[in-house]
C-alpha cells in the first residue's frame, strides 16, 4: 500500500523514540585523577611566554626547549633542560618523557615535580608536535604558539580536570581465550594492532594487550577482529541489535515501508531523508559487518555509514568491511546495499535490496553467531545461491592439506584457536569444521611440513559448513611391542629421518621411537617386554 507523509512521520517518530528509550545503557567507566605538572615542549622562548599563564591557571610547568639559542634572558627560576623529545608516553595522569643526547636516550624524570617522575599534562608547542599516536592521549595538546584561544580553551580544560578529575567510558572489553594473535609462539592473526589510532594496542610476552586508559573508543579493532575477542561495549552488540530491532518494530507498528539505515553521528544525522531511518552511534565504526547485514534481514534495505569526522585510517578499516559484505551479498544473487555515505546526495547511490521477508535474529553479543544467522537468513531467501562465494580476506574460508606433505601430527589441531581443526576420535585422520575457521594463519604457521593454505570464501550450504569433515587420512602405525596404533606412518618415518644421524638414536634407542607412550615409558624403565 501507499504510505502517507502523516503516516511516515508517525512512523520515524515511533522508531526514533523506540531507539531513544533504550539510550540509557551505562558502560564501564575509566577515571583519571590528574595532577597539576605539566610538560611544556617547543622553543624556549615560546615557553617561557606561556609558562606564566600555565601558572596563572594553576599549573606547574616544566620545560624542554628545543631550541635554547634563541632566549635573550637565561632560563632562571624554572625546571628547564635544553634537548629534544626522543620518547613519550602514558596519558593524562601518567606521562614518561626522554629526551635525546649524544649517549642516548635520557628519562626527564628530574623535570618532573613528582616523586616518580611522571607528568600530568603534556603541551606541545613545536612546529611539528610530536604526538605518540596519529589520535593523541588524553592529556596531551598540540598548540601553535600564537594561538592565544586554543590556548585559552585547553588551560580551562585542564583546570576543570584538575579539580574535578575525569571519566570517559571503557569502551571495549577483550576476550583473551578467543584471540588468535599468538599461541604456542607461533604468529597469527594481527588485525586489530595496525589499525588502532591511539596505539592502545600492544603486544605484551605473545599475547594482545589493550590499554583503556589509551584507547578512545574508535571501534576500528572491533570491525576487523574475526573471532570476537574485541568487543565494543559503548554499548554492547546486544544492545545496539535490540535496539535496531525495537526501532524497526516501531517503525512498521506505525505503518511505515521500506527503509535504509542510515548509521552514524547525531549531528551527522540531524536531516534524514524519506525512506530513511537513523541510527545514531557515538563511533561509525562501533558496529559491524555482523550488525549491518543484521539490519538488513531485519527489514532494511540498505544500510548507509556516515562518513562525518572520520579519520583515514578508520575510513579504509569501514571501505574494507563493506567490500567484504557486499561481496557476501553479490555472490548470493543480492544488490551490494551497503556503502559509506558523507551526504544525503550519497545515499541515493547505495542499491537497494528487493523486499525480504523480515527476521528478528537470536540478540547475542557474539559477533560470529550473529554474522552467520544474518548470512543464513540472507541464503534462505537467495534465488539461485551458489555452492560457495569466494571472499578477498577472512574472517571466514577453508583450510586445504595437501595430502603428500601432511604426516597427521595434529600440531595444526593443537594450536586452532577455534576448534576448526579436530582429530575425530582417530589419530590418523584430520577433520574440519570450516564455519569455525577464522582463517588466522596459525594452523599454516604451525605447520611443520607447510601443508595447509587458506582460501577465504563462505560455504553456502550452512550444514556442510557446520558439519566436520575429514580433510587428510594417514596409514595408522602400531607399537613395536603392543600393537596398539598410537601415530600415523609418516610421523614415525619422518621422526626416524630426523634422528638418523643423532648419536642419542641409535641401536636400541632407536627402537623407542616405534612405542606408544605406555611402553616407551616402561621400556625405558628397563621392563622387559615379555613382563606386560
Amino acid at each position: 500500500m501507499e504510505i502517507s507523509e502523516p503516516m511516515t512521520l508517525n512512523a520515524f517518530a515511533a522508531a526514533q523514540t523506540a531507539s531513544d528509550a533504550l539510550m540509557a545503557a551505562a558502560p564501564d567507566s575509566i577515571r583519571f585523577k590528574p595532577g597539576n605538572c605539566a610538560l611544556l615542549i617547543g622553543p624556549a622562548k615560546t615557553l617561557l611566554q606561556r609558562s606564566e599563564a600555565l601558572r596563572i591557571a594553576g599549573l606547574r610547568p616544566a620545560l624542554l626547549c628545543t631550541d635554547p639559542a634563541d632566549v635573550d634572558a637565561p632560563l632562571q627560576g624554572v625546571r628547564a633542560l635544553p634537548g629534544q623529545l626522543a620518547e613519550l608516553s602514558g596519558w593524562m595522569g601518567r606521562f614518561t618523557a626522554r629526551m635525546g643526547t649524544a649517549q642516548g636516550a635520557v628519562d626527564l624524570a628530574p623535570l618532573s615535580l613528582h616523586e616518580d617522575g611522571h607528568f600530568d599534562w603534556v603541551l606541545d608547542f613545536s612546529a611539528s608536535p610530536q604526538a605518540p599516536a596519529a589520535v593523541p592521549p588524553l592529556g596531551y595538546y598540540a598548540l601553535v604558539a600564537d594561538d592565544i584561544p586554543a590556548l585559552k580553551k585547553a588551560l580551562m580544560e585542564i583546570a576543570g580536570r584538575v579539580h574535578a578529575g575525569f571519566e570517559k567510558p571503557r569502551y571495549f572489553s577483550f576476550d583473551a581465550l578467543k584471540c588468535a594473535h599468538e599461541r604456542q609462539s607461533v604468529a597469527g592473526c594481527d588485525a586489530c594492532r595496525p589499525v588502532c589510532a591511539t596505539h592502545a594496542i600492544t603486544r605484551d610476552k605473545a599475547a594482545i594487550r589493550i590499554e583503556p586508559n589509551l584507547c578512545q573508543g574508535c571501534g576500528s579493532c572491533m570491525l576487523v577482529c574475526p573471532s570476537g575477542a574485541v568487543r565494543y561495549d559503548h554499548p554492547d552488540p546486544a544492545f545496539s541489535l535490540t535496539r535496531l530491532q525495537a526501532m524497526l518494530t516501531a517503525w512498521r507498528a506505525a505503518g511505515g515501508g521500506r527503509a535504509g539505515l542510515w548509521i552514524g553521528s547525531a549531528s551527522m544525522l540531524a536531516d534524514v531523508p524519506a525512506g530513511w531511518l537513523s541510527y545514531a552511534v557515538s563511533e561509525a565504526a562501533s558496529l559491524g559487518l555482523e550488525f549491518w547485514l543484521a539490519a538488513l534481514v531485519s527489514g532494511c534495505d540498505r544500510v548507509a555509514i556516515a562518513t562525518e569526522n572520520v579519520s583515514d585510517t578508520r575510513r579504509q578499516v569501514l571501505q574494507q568491511q563493506l567490500a567484504l559484505g557486499q561481496s557476501l551479498l553479490a555472490g548470493l544473487g543480492f544488490p551490494t546495499a551497503l556503502g559509506l555515505a558523507a551526504s544525503i546526495a550519497e545515499l541515493d547511490e547505495i542499491p537497494a535490496l528487493p523486499t525480504l521477508d523480515a527476521v528478528d535474529l537470536a540478540v547475542s553479543d557474539d559477533k560470529r553467531a550473529v554474522l552467520y544467522a544474518a548470512i543464513d537468513t540472507l541464503i534462505d531467501q537467495a534465488e539461485t545461491p551458489p555452492i560457495s562465494v569466494a571472499l578477498a580476506a577472512g574472517p571466514m574460508g577453508e583450510v586445504v592439506i595437501a595430502a603428500d606433505k601432511c604426516t597427521l601430527c595434529a600440531a595444526c589441531v593443537g594450536i586452532c584457536p577455534s576448534g576448526a581443526l579436530s582429530l575425530p576420535g582417530s589419530v590418523t585422520q584430520l577433520a574440519f569444521t570450516e564455519q569455525h575457521c577464522l582463517q588466522c594463519g596459525l594452523c599454516a604457521n604451525v605447520c611443520p611440513e607447510k601443508a595447509i593454505s587458506l582460501i577465504p570464501r563462505l560455504l553456502v550450504s550452512p550444514a556442510a559448513r557446520r558439519a566436520p569433515r575429514v580433510v587428510a587420512i594417514a596409514e595408522p602405525f602400531a607399537c613395536s611391542d603392543c600393537g596398539k596404533q598410537f601415530a600415523t606412518r609418516a610421523m614415525i618415518e619422518r621422526s626416524r629421518a630426523m634422528m638418523a644421524g643423532h648419536p642419542m638414536f641409535q641401536g636400541e634407542q632407536a627402537r623407542l621411537m616405534t612405542l606408544c607412550p605406555d611402553c616407551r615409558q616402561r621400556a625405558m624403565a628397563g621392563v622387559p617386554a615379555t613382563l606386560y
